[in-house]
């Protein structure tokens, strides 16, 4: 995919202004948010101030990508520990060192135990070359025992010691944990799927539910259905990610997002986003992209959850394959599916005559988790 970001367009769009000038200090201001401005948000009650699009660091970040995401006033940068086992906050950490105090920095761990939690903590930590985190996010739990109390209180320790200012959970199910979040009664923020491709009530029946509970929501996976590769079969227009992040901007709970730049050109288009308005072409884009891609792309409604007489877990193997697919990261989408215990990466769909699964939203389930397999096992 091309994109038409030239230096003389960007400037047209108003947004390569001086960082002094436009990054504000990072923050807190008590009590719930204020109406959003149209370039910063309030995250949650927990009063930073982000930039409505933020940077996902991803797997392999590029530092030239970062220092200049900085340079354009964005403020909020996500990783995680076991994003290239560390690789990814040493290279996140060294490249906004000179701006640490002027960034909000989250990151995230996998581990369950209490003890876990705070080795992964005390390494990210290194590796980011900081003495604190702004967020430490519980990673990917998708289901509401995944949110263990060992891990939870491990959390709270961390946050009273002053090693992370909030805490967090990631989500790729929103619905299915929000209640737990919510009981729990700890958690600052919350980070989620959410875009125009998975656009569902039950989700942002979900999100809203935390954002009135004072909870900040980040949303990630904002443009992963209508950016970067996609099977050669499926012919796109040229256009569409911009139009994706200005969608997610119109709901006024989400308080940033995390797009994933694999260069300058992406990232400027990105952050062009805070400053245009979402348009009836862009809403026509983004259905014509969405119905190209129904067979192909997982819409997350977790029908499929559970269903498969094998054991096969069909809504993961299904989202690995599109980190791949759509987002265009082969080692992402690879080392995912390797963390599957033995006995389910051995599986394989085409032993079976036919599936049992049919996907309300038009996935050719079978095909693509044949497709999943044979490319990641």
């Amino acid at each position: 995919m091309t994109f038409d970001a030239s230096r003389r367009e960007f400037l047209k769009a108003g947004l390569a202004l001086p960082a002094a000038g436009l990054i504000p200090p990072v923050e807190s201001a008590p009590g719930r948010r204020a109406p959003q401005p149209a370039a910063y948000r309030i995250l949650g009650k927990t009063g930073l101030k982000v930039s409505a699009v933020g940077c996902g660091a991803g797997v392999t970040p590029d530092p030239d990508v970062l220092r200049r995401a900085v340079d354009l006033g964005v403020n909020y940068f996500d990783t995680a520990r076991g994003y290239g086992n560390g690789e990814s906050e040493r290279i996140t950490g060294a490249a906004i060192k000179a701006n640490r105090s002027r960034v909000v920095l989250a990151s995230k761990t996998d581990a369950r135990t209490a003890a876990d939690v705070r080795r992964d903590l005390d390494a990210s930590l290194k590796a980011l070359g900081t003495d604190y985190l702004d967020i430490w996010h519980l990673h990917s739990r998708d289901t509401p025992d995944a949110i263990t109390d060992d891990a939870v209180e491990a959390c709270l320790r961390l946050k009273e010691e002053g090693k992370t200012r909030f805490i967090g959970v990631s989500t790729h199910d929103v619905h299915a944990v929000a209640e737990r979040i919510l009981n729990a009664g700890r958690f600052d923020v919350v980070q989620t799927t959410y875009s125009y491709a998975i656009d569902a009530p039950f989700r942002r029946a979900a999100i809203g539910r935390l954002d009135d509970a004072g909870i900040g929501v980040v949303a990630m996976k904002v443009i992963i259905a209508v950016a970067g590769f996609v099977p050669r079969e499926i012919k796109l227009p040229d256009e569409g990610p911009l139009a994706a992040l200005k969608w997610v901007l119109l709901n006024p709970a989400i308080s940033t997002m995390v797009p994933y730049s694999k260069n300058t050109a992406e990232l400027e288009m990105n952050v062009r986003a805070m400053a245009e308005s979402y348009t009836p072409e862009d809403e026509k884009m983004l259905y014509v992209r969405s119905e190209h891609i129904r067979p192909l792309y997982c819409r997350m409604c977790y029908d499929c959850l559970g269903k498969c007489p094998h054991g096969v877990p069909v809504p993961d193997e299904l989202r690995f394959l599109s980190y791949n697919d759509f987002g265009g990261d082969y080692r992402k989408a690879r080392e995912h599916f390797l963390r599957l215990p033995a006995e389910i990466r051995s599986m394989r769909c085409r032993d079976c005559a036919a599936c049992t699964i049919e996907c309300p939203n038009g996935v050719a389930v079978r095909q693509r988790l044949i497709r999943a397999q044979e490319l990641l096992a």
